[in-house]
């Protein structure tokens, strides 16, 4: 309906009888939603629009007297009209959003009814006295601090609904219950940041699941083994049984090797895998089995022999190769994760990094090897498993295989032999071709590699870690693993004017104790290791190439060469002075200047060490050079090519530029390295030596594998020619499979162990 038009406001406001102020307040006559209005004449009955708003303007009107104090007597009589008006404002909320200031800005306002005129309805949770039925009020007054309760329909036409992009509070927290549920369901079974020992338990499970298969298909294989001989020995009186039988052990023995099933098929396309070729085998022999089964009458007159103990074998031995590699697995990461303090060798791949490295040498393309400490993670664990570069060569050489014994099939069945001579052909083909030791000359391959790096204290994971630390010419070293703490004399000292030896000493392993560990141990044993003698060192600077400066005692002191002293403005005796007492550069000349004058020159001698010369002689043939980070502003290259007799060139000291670029490489984990190994060189020598290695032995055996293969193909493309290849006894294809996996073997454990 059409708003009724504005009605003119009165003059003054009209008061209650006294009665009705007394007696009982006066009514509410608005008819708030849901509230059920008093009968009226019908022709005074008006819209609850116009209602609404005339309700509104007496309030307004009321509110303003009241604040302007010109109606005070009006407002004090109508106080129990406004007490029970209040409900109003549940309205104003609903309707009129510019009347929710009046309502906010009163919110703890109240109006302290007399004794005479108690309001009926007591608000914030007090019982309200009981109404008259004729009563129009159906609201509680409790909108200001508690939510009524209304019925359902009043309910959803007072809540707004939401907003499009916002749900309901509920439905939030089922999504992100459902989100989180969704993640911890997409995590891994052992994710990156899995404990040692978690990781450590999942290996023995499937060592222990592993084992269980090899000795299951092995039975098989035997019970396979024995009937091929038997069909190819003697005619099969049943042989509809025979076959049945046949068929039935090869699909158990190829369900208990499904794994190599599942990862040599997908590696014709996908990853590459060693197994290739025996799922080959085992696919073809079930197809002849099959075949077999059902044409027995014709196959056993045939003369044709199954192969499907031949593939069942292959299958077996390829879970032994799988099982040996297990092993070196769990030997590595029982290693590494034993809690000593090991460091994780990675190769520098940042090009400006290598670039900033390389400044002083010829070459410039360096694959340069620098150790840290790192934390263990799954990652590392998960190196051993990788492609490696055999797994490559078996792929395109399966491709080779699987295309002769096409080529065998299709040339039986233009010619004649059927279905039986085609299928026992393109069996014979794969059977004779897929070496017994496809799995296992990686797998020894890589047990003697963990042991022999395991003997000098480091592990090297898996193959792609391998090919990289064949590569590296350069490893990056500090002095103190060429030097121990006894690797240093103190040859002579010449005290200058001003100078006091004893005090000069203790300014020296003062700044030393904190700055060199290669001549930290020398002084420490001039003052018998009496430390709480030695002088508080404050603003320690570092410069390496060039020495340190330091606060002890109140004094500037500089320690250093004479690059060094010299740069600092510091005089020195003459250069003929320091070359008679050096021996000519032979020996080493440490400078110590106290406030700006010399006190004193310590003349030193470096020793090397029996363990780290046989170390370096490791280095030395492979052609490794050293890249050494020195904190002794005395050790050059020439005196540490010196000490353990190398060549000219094969060392390097990291100027201040070079170790600030190292010292800023980013942080990695054991996941990043190619080699965890316990501090010293010894063991990094250890584990390049031991991959080294294994490399040259792995790479020599899969060649000897790979000619087996080669082989077989042309045996069997002249056993095709001939027509005879379908009848290959199963005698002679294991005979020829031993008799080359035995070579392709003992050729890896014979380059393993030199």
């Amino acid at each position: 309906p059409e708003p009724a038009p504005m009605p003119e406001p009165d003059p003054e406001p009209v008061p209650m009888p006294e009665s009705d102020s007394v007696s009982r307040p006066r009514r509410y006559t608005g008819s708030p939603r849901g509230a059920v209005a008093s009968p009226r004449p019908a022709a005074q009955r008006v819209t609850p629009q116009e209602e609404q708003t005339t309700q509104k303007l007496d309030e307004l009107r009321a509110l303003l007297e009241q604040m302007n104090g010109s109606a005070a007597a009006p407002v004090k009589e109508k106080q129990p009209e406004t007490e029970s008006a209040r409900p109003t404002l549940v309205f104003a909320q609903e309707h009129q959003p510019e009347a929710q200031p009046t309502r906010t800005a009163f919110p703890e306002k109240k109006t302290e009814p007399s004794a005479s005129a108690k309001p009926p309805l007591r608000l914030f949770g007090e019982q309200e006295p009981p109404r008259d039925k004729d009563d129009t009020m159906s609201l509680p007054l409790l909108e200001l601090e508690e939510e009524p309760v209304a019925p359902a329909a009043a309910k959803a036409q007072q809540t707004p609904p939401p907003a499009e992009h916002e749900a309901p509070a509920s439905s939030v927290w089922k999504e992100k219950l459902a989100g989180y549920a969704a993640s911890k369901q997409a995590e891994p079974e052992f994710p990156d940041a899995q404990t040692p020992e978690e990781m450590g338990e999942k290996l023995r499970q499937m060592g222990a699941s592993l084992t269980l298969r090899c000795v299951l298909s092995g039975l098989l294989a035997l019970v396979l083994i024995q009937l091929s001989l038997t069909a190819g020995l003697d005619p099969i009186a049943a042989p509809a049984a025979f076959y049945g039988v046949n068929l039935l052990a090869l699909a158990a023995a190829m369900g208990v090797a499904y794994t190599v099933l599942r990862d040599g098929l997908a590696g014709l396309r996908g990853t590459p895998s060693a197994e290739t070729m025996p799922a080959l085998a085992a696919v073809a022999a079930l197809v002849q089995a099959a075949v077999a089964l059902l044409n027995a009458k014709s196959y056993a007159s045939s003369g044709m022999t199954l192969l499907s103990g031949v593939a069942a074998l292959g299958l077996c031995l390829a879970l032994v190769g799988g099982r040996v590699m297990l092993s070196a697995v769990e030997a590595g990461h029982r290693l590494a994760s034993s809690g000593e303090d090991y460091q994780g060798a990675v190769r520098i791949k940042d090009k400006d990094l290598v670039r900033s490295l390389a400044q002083a040498m010829e070459e410039k393309d360096l694959w340069v090897l620098f150790s840290r400490p790192v934390e263990w993670s799954a990652g590392f664990v998960d190196q051993h498993f990788g492609t490696r570069a055999s797994e490559r060569r078996t792929r395109k050489t399966s491709y080779i295989l699987l295309g002769t014994a096409v080529l065998s099939g299709l040339v039986f069945l233009l010619f004649g032999a059927g279905i039986n001579g085609a299928v026992a052909a393109a069996a014979s083909v794969l059977c004779m071709g897929a070496p017994l030791s496809s799995t296992l000359v990686a797998a020894v391959a890589a047990l003697r590699l963990q042991r022999t790096a395991a003997a000098a204290g480091a592990v090297v994971p898996g193959w792609a870690a391998t090919e990289e630390l064949g590569g590296i010419d350069t490893v990056q070293l500090d002095a103190d693993d060429l030097f121990g703490p006894d690797s240093v004399n103190l040859e002579d000292i010449r005290i200058f004017k001003g100078g006091r030896i004893d005090r000069d000493i203790l300014y020296t392993a003062s700044v030393l104790n904190q700055s060199c560990n290669t001549l930290r141990g020398l002084f420490r044993q001039i003052i018998e290791d009496r430390t709480d003698i030695l002088f508080p060192v404050k603003d320690l600077e570092t410069h390496r190439g060039l020495g340190f400066a330091a606060w002890c005692d109140n004094n500037r002191i500089l320690l250093g060469n004479r690059a060094y002293l010299e740069q600092e403005g510091v005089p020195l005796p003459e250069p003929e002075y320091e070359a008679k007492h050096s021996q000519n550069g032979a020996l080493q000349i440490l400078y110590l200047a106290v406030s700006g004058n010399l006190h004193a020159m310590f003349v030193l001698r470096y020793v090397g060490g029996r363990n780290t010369a046989r170390a370096l002689a490791v280095l030395q043939r492979e052609n490794i050079r050293l890249m050494v980070a020195c904190q002794d502003p005395s050790l050059t290259a020439r005196h540490i090519a010196e000490a353990y007799r190398l060549p000219q060139g094969m060392v390097m000291v990291l100027a201040q530029e070079q170790w600030d670029a190292l010292a800023s490489a980013p942080a990695c984990t054991s996941a990043d390295c190619c080699m965890m190994h316990r501090k010293g060189l010894a063991s990094l020598t250890g584990g390049l030596a031991a991959a080294e290695t294994a490399q040259s032995a792995e790479t020599s055996a899969t060649t000897v594998q790979l000619a087996s293969v080669w082989l077989s193909v042309a045996i069997a493309l002249l056993l095709t020619t001939a027509g005879s290849i379908g009848g290959l006894s199963v005698a002679a294809v294991l005979m020829y499979q031993a008799a080359w996996s035995a070579l392709s073997i003992a050729v890896c454990a014979f380059k393993s162990g030199r």
